[in-house]
């Protein structure tokens, strides 16, 4: 079977009505096309719910088959953060704000459940670890007689990018008679690191060694060490230097469709505040090989979540990939109107459109949540009311709350991973919590009326002696007038 056929059946299994109906979502084999790196590609990507709707899945069956699929989550499904208000008659709001799906604090002595998911446009890829080089740093690299001292500027790097720049400045020198010698030697990323490797060309002597000679690295962001190696030798990249970002390089040679020196735009609404445009980069080409090609997402994402203000969406970074997420679920209400939130992307041109979704898994389009979050409660207070007291006021009610499975959470839990099965157990503690605290809660009510149950009895004792007193004098008195 072929990995095109492998990923219809998937998709078939994900999406039809045979199958989970998980819609909006896809199974796709991706190639270099898609990566636009060499050597990355053929293998299936999954994406199930990307755009708000619920689309956890688990697979099963034989172990030998699950290994040979070798399946890993590249982006996993994330809680979204959910702001819930009241608003009474007289104006006053309060708010709560909630990663699960019950709201604890609303009103008094009231939790409101409820199903709900934020509307989301989530990628699949495109951010990855890299590098931030606070000053510019200089390497030399001695081959035979070909030497050639390699500069890496300052600012936030790709791994790929660093090697990028420094096969330019080994092809650059390689090219001169008094270099010559350096031909053969080249960088690549493996397993995350900066690999220098040199294969000895068929036209170079016999003589000349094979060893890289290191000089000048020291304090090296990369890792590199200043020594003599045979045939290779990886840096160690400093993990204090590490930071997550997005390469703006654009290789011309896999993707001609975006011009060089451009802005990449795309334009975010919630719904129902005006459009923001934001410029995800402005792209890098091969004039700008030995230039820094990563923009950082810690500043990337305080820049765009401080020009989201106005609209109710956030960014955030899951795993390798970016989410653009609303801040309310379903049907969103003001003391006026009523609002369908959502998350809106369109992208400024076919081209860009293609980019996003090849580089990043972003598609243009538009996202609904569901759920609502405009609840109309009609609250009647029939807890039992006991009277404890000979005033007036001197009552006590008693009330419990829902302790089903559902209001505690424990009605579907996942125990077919070692992920579920730990996320169940923290929510069966927490139900042992809250039923531990309602059954205290009920053995203060106990104790109360006992204590009521107590001191009505001896009242009553009380009241029979004194009817008993009195009784007997009434007695005497009907005597002495029956003796005169």
């Amino acid at each position: 079977m072929s990995l095109d056929n492998l990923a219809a059946e998937l998709q078939n299994a994900v999406v039809s009505k045979s199958g989970l109906e998980i819609q909006n979502s896809r199974v796709a084999t991706i190639n270099t096309v898609q990566t636009q790196i060499a050597g990355l590609g053929g293998y299936i990507e999954i994406t199930s719910g990307y755009v708000g709707q619920n689309g956890e899945v688990s697979f099963s069956g034989d172990q030998r088959i699950i290994d040979a699929l070798g399946l890993s989550v590249s982006r996993e499904a994330m809680n979204n953060r959910i702001e819930m208000t009241t608003r009474d008659n007289f104006g006053n709001v309060k708010a709560v704000k909630t990663e699960s799906d019950l709201a604890t604090g609303l009103l008094n002595g009231i939790d409101v459940k409820f199903t709900s998911q934020a509307a989301q446009i989530a990628g699949t890829s495109g951010l990855e670890a890299g590098l931030f080089v606070a000053s510019a740093e200089n390497l030399t690299l001695t081959i035979g007689t070909g030497v050639l001292t390699v500069t890496v500027a300052s600012g936030f790097w790709t791994m790929e990018g660093l090697a990028r720049s420094i096969n330019y400045q080994i092809e650059s020198a390689a090219s001169t008679v008094a270099d010559a010698p350096l031909q053969g030697l080249s960088a690549s990323v493996v397993e995350g690191e900066v690999r220098l490797i040199y294969e000895k060309p068929a036209t170079a002597a016999d003589t000349l060694s094979t060893n890289i000679l290191i000089t000048g690295a020291t304090q090296s962001t990369l890792g590199f060490v200043n020594g003599s190696y045979s045939g290779f030798v990886d840096g160690v990249k400093s993990q204090d230097s590490v930071e997550w970002g997005f390469s703006q390089f654009i290789d011309t040679a896999v993707n001609t469709a975006i011009a060089i020196g451009a802005p990449i735009v795309m334009s975010i609404s919630d719904g129902f505040s005006p459009a923001i445009n934001i410029t995800l980069m402005t792209t890098l080409g091969v004039a700008d090989i030995t230039d820094a090609d990563m923009r950082s997402f810690k500043h990337f994402q305080a820049s765009v979540n401080a020009t989201f203000a106005s609209v109710a969406v956030r960014i955030d970074q899951h795993g390798g990939a970016m989410a653009f997420t609303s801040l309310h679920v379903g049907q969103y209400h003001d003391s006026a109107n009523s609002y369908t939130s959502l998350v809106s992307i369109n992208m400024s041109g076919t081209a860009t459109a293609v980019f996003m979704q090849s580089v990043f898994g972003i598609k243009e389009g538009t996202a609904k949540g569901f759920g609502d979050a405009n609840f109309r409660l009609h609250i009647v207070d029939n807890a039992p009311q006991f009277h404890i007291g000979a005033d007036q006021g001197q009552s006590m009610s008693i009330s419990m709350s829902n302790m089903s499975a559902e209001a505690l959470g424990v009605a579907s839990i996942d125990m077919t991973t070692v992920k579920g099965a730990s996320a169940a157990l923290g929510r069966i503690n927490k139900a042992i919590d809250i039923v531990s605290a309602e059954r205290s809660k009920m053995g203060a009510f106990q104790n109360r009326l006992e204590f009521a149950i107590n001191n009505l009895r001896n009242t009553h004792s009380n009241l029979t002696a004194s009817e008993s007193r009195i009784r007997d004098a009434d007695i005497a008195l009907e005597m002495i007038e029956f003796t005169r």
